[in-house]
């Protein structure tokens, strides 16, 4: 019988497992015939979440600042010093985070589909490829459909976002400078983006269901007003990002991480901070729980708290960042644009921790013109 069995072979479960199988004997179950694909990530991430993932990933490009463009068509210019996100090659990334979790010792099972799981006294056992496999404890790692947090009953997310992004031939006009756009248009409840890469780009979205066009009509928009033709996409990717949580990340024998627990910034849709931080108090809960025979989801329950300790506050802020977003319309958001566009702003959001949004609205909100302008449309966010 293994000490853990992992599901799912993305950033989330190979973190899990490398942590864990230095002292356990771990087994990762993975339906794709390898890591990294398919691809559904922008790739943005910051210097410090490629150093918390211990692996060096190539870095397709190094970015310094933004435009975020406006439905009316204004552009708030954001500059600061230094590099403030990487667009890493995330199937890279993937792929070396699976070859050190097997380096610790993790058993890496690929193509391998999990069906289903039971829980007794005795332990987990899991049907997967045909086959079935015992362990003490399960963890869910399997994204934003997970089937192990659906077999905890009633433990969906508040809600997702649909995305869809392409890579594109296009030579940048700036190769550090990538442009968000807000607005019905292009992105209805979310944002776009368009990042450089050497002579590509990275064209994509997120945006609400329910808001009128598909994420791909929105795509083919965005890509039309770019003047990207058709034969100059070379690949396109799509998927869907839990937002606001899940009711538990635990259960009896039972952790999830990652998408499959909501942990999500809710602000940029991101997930690989949230599961650096949520990893090791995974590790050591799971550990504590193996060594003292304590597998209980009373005693597994001291992870959630664990991680929403380091990281709760966060997503939480977050999450009432993007619910005032959402009922922003297009007038509202041309009158933030009118709001902020003062070199005072400029300087604070200049020097925004992208792992941490909410750090930048309070000292936003104590201009007195942004916070006048901004005051009736948190007071409709909240009603």
């Amino acid at each position: 019988m293994h000490d853990v069995a992992v599901v799912g072979g993305g950033p989330a479960g190979t973190i899990t497992a490398g942590l864990l199988a230095k002292d356990h004997d771990v087994v990762l179950i993975e339906e794709h015939a390898s890591s990294g694909l398919p691809m559904q990530c922008a790739g943005l991430v910051t210097q410090e979440v490629v150093d918390m993932c211990g692996v060096e990933p190539d870095i397709l490009s190094r970015i310094r600042g933004a435009d975020v463009v406006f439905p009316r068509g204004g552009r708030f210019e954001v500059r600061g010093e230094g590099v403030k996100v990487l667009l890493i090659d995330r199937a890279d990334l993937d792929r070396k985070l699976a070859d050190n979790a097997a380096d610790k010792g993790a058993e890496i099972r690929y193509g391998t589909k999990y069906s289903g799981h039971r829980i007794s006294d005795k332990g987990v056992s899991i049907s997967a490829g045909g086959g079935e496999t015992a362990s003490r404890l399960i963890v869910g790692a399997d994204g934003q459909n997970s089937k192990v947090a659906a077999a905890m009953g009633g433990n969906l997310p508040k809600e997702y976002v649909y995305g869809i992004q392409a890579d594109v031939r296009r030579r940048p006009e700036h190769d550090d400078v990538m442009t968000l756009r807000v607005g019905s248009e292009y992105a209805p409840g979310f944002f776009s983006w368009e990042v450089p890469f050497g002579d590509m780009m990275r064209v994509g979205l997120c945006m609400n269901a329910g808001t009128g066009g598909s994420p791909n009509d929105h795509l083919k928009r965005l890509l039309k007003t770019m003047g990207v033709e058709k034969e100059d996409v070379v690949t396109k990717y799509s998927g869907k990002i839990p937002l606001g949580g899940r009711p538990k990340t635990y259960g009896e024998r039972t952790l999830l991480i990652g998408d499959a627990a909501g942990q999500v910034k809710p602000v940029s849709g991101g997930g690989l901070y949230p599961i650096c931080k949520a990893a090791p108090i995974l590790e050591r809960t799971a550990a504590e729980s193996l060594r003292e025979n304590k597998t209980t989801a009373k005693y597994l329950s001291r992870y959630e708290k664990g991680w929403k300790k380091e990281i709760g506050k966060e997503l939480s802020r977050g999450y009432k960042i993007r619910k005032i977003f959402t009922s922003l319309s297009d007038e509202d958001l041309e009158k933030v644009f009118r709001a902020i566009d003062k070199e005072d702003t400029r300087a604070v959001l200049s020097g925004i921790d992208l792992d941490s949004p909410s750090s930048v609205a309070l000292p936003m909100l104590r201009n007195p013109g942004v916070c006048m302008s901004f005051l009736p449309m948190i007071i409709r966010a909240m009603i």
